[in-house]
């Protein structure tokens, strides 16, 4: 049977990236299909307060990067372009603690400390994992509070994808013998989760994706997958039929491909809800698990300020250091570029109260 493509990846972020690339290696032909728009360094915001640049929010026609979904007890951070997450992360690559390979969950599964480790490697290797070696004020707060409570030696850079050659001075590819696209040295601007503007972030686009598209791989943005058709039997063994619409044109416009396989790599903002709808139409016989044991990464993001007008926070990467309090969690001081407080409109005292009502009253009373 003859497809338009062996495989079309959804989403262009670490899971569509990596997959497309393998994929490409063994010599099939692949489609990935983004639903944001393909970024350059002159599309990245300055500051966050260039919302139009910044934020996913197409009914306000706003096609930046980065998408914000509040849920009832969580909001949930996540990256709309080609390459993914990659474009809005804070470059940071932690390998997981033991403690994390021997969850309940799959640790009766394999034994994946082991099992992952050359993975991991390949990975960091990939994205060009390097320590950072700059700290600023915000990692010298850290590290001073690392030695008050005693665990100096928890402190550390954090190991960053990011290229750190001579500020502001483009290099041909440090990364993978002159192969891979020139890098520009980080001038610690500290606007890494805004996109980077000066080449420095080692973005999806700049590896994983870049090779997949060397080996023939096709990149579709401003694409929205809405329907994943079997062909021929219900069981999908001869393919699938791919019904698309465009993710930011004023008017209607819809394709389709077909396919001998898909890879639902959109993170769980994109892949989850699509699945769910398709187990409702045209893939009734996926497992009655999908959207079910869906994790976030446990963070509290705490707003902090400062009236010391002489300190600079904004300066550096987004994350540069880290410091582990025990062997379930860590503290980071996380930067913007100056200017950027549009975070400031989220920061409220922290009380207490059985709902809503309660809880806004007693802000204002604090406040007050």
């Amino acid at each position: 049977m003859q497809y338009d493509f062996d495989y079309v990846v959804i989403g262009s972020g670490f899971g569509g990236s990596v997959s497309a690339l393998r994929l490409s290696e063994k010599g099939y032909k692949v489609l990935v299909l983004e639903k944001g728009k393909w970024l350059t360094a002159r599309d990245f915001p300055k500051t966050n307060w260039n919302l139009k640049k910044w934020l996913w929010l197409p009914a306000l026609r706003f096609y930046g990067l980065f998408k914000l979904t509040f849920f009832r007890h969580v909001a949930v951070l996540s990256g709309v372009g080609v390459g993914g997450g990659s474009l809005v992360y804070a470059n940071t690559l932690p390998v997981p603690k033991a403690k994390f390979f021997q969850a309940e969950t799959w640790a009766h599964l394999a034994d994946w400390e082991s099992e992952l480790a050359p993975f991991y490697q390949t990975a960091l290797t990939m994205m060009g994992a390097t320590p950072n070696p700059r700290l600023e004020a915000g990692d010298l707060a850290l590290q001073q509070l690392a030695k008050d409570i005693g665990k100096a030696e928890h402190f550390q850079p954090t190991n960053v994808a990011v290229y750190f050659g001579k500020p502001g001075v483009t290099e041909p590819d440090p990364y993978f013998n002159g192969q891979g696209p020139a890098r520009t040295g980080c001038n610690f601007c500290g606007g890494c989760m805004l996109g980077c503007r000066f080449n420095s972030k080692n973005t999806l686009d700049k590896n994983y994706l870049y090779f997949a598209q060397k080996n023939g791989a096709r990149v579709q943005a401003e694409t929205e997958v809405y329907d994943v058709m079997p062909l021929a039997t219900s069981n999908g063994t001869h393919g699938y039929r791919i019904k698309w619409r465009a993710a930011t044109a004023l008017h209607e416009t819809r394709g389709e491909y077909t396919t001998r396989g898909v890879i639902f790599a959109g993170g769980v903002m994109g892949t989850v809800p699509l699945l769910l709808q398709l187990q409702r139409t045209s893939l009734p016989h996926l497992s009655e698990k999908v959207g079910a044991g869906i994790r976030t990464n446990s963070e509290s993001l705490i707003g902090v300020t400062t009236f010391d007008k002489q300190k600079v926070f904004s300066e550096g990467v987004a994350i540069g250091s880290i410091l582990h309090t025990d062997e379930h969690s860590h503290l980071e001081p996380v930067r913007y570029s100056a200017g950027s407080g549009v975070w400031r409109l989220l920061m409220s005292p922290l009380v207490q109260g059985r709902n809503a009502l309660v809880r806004i009253a007693n802000v204002l009373g604090d406040l007050i």
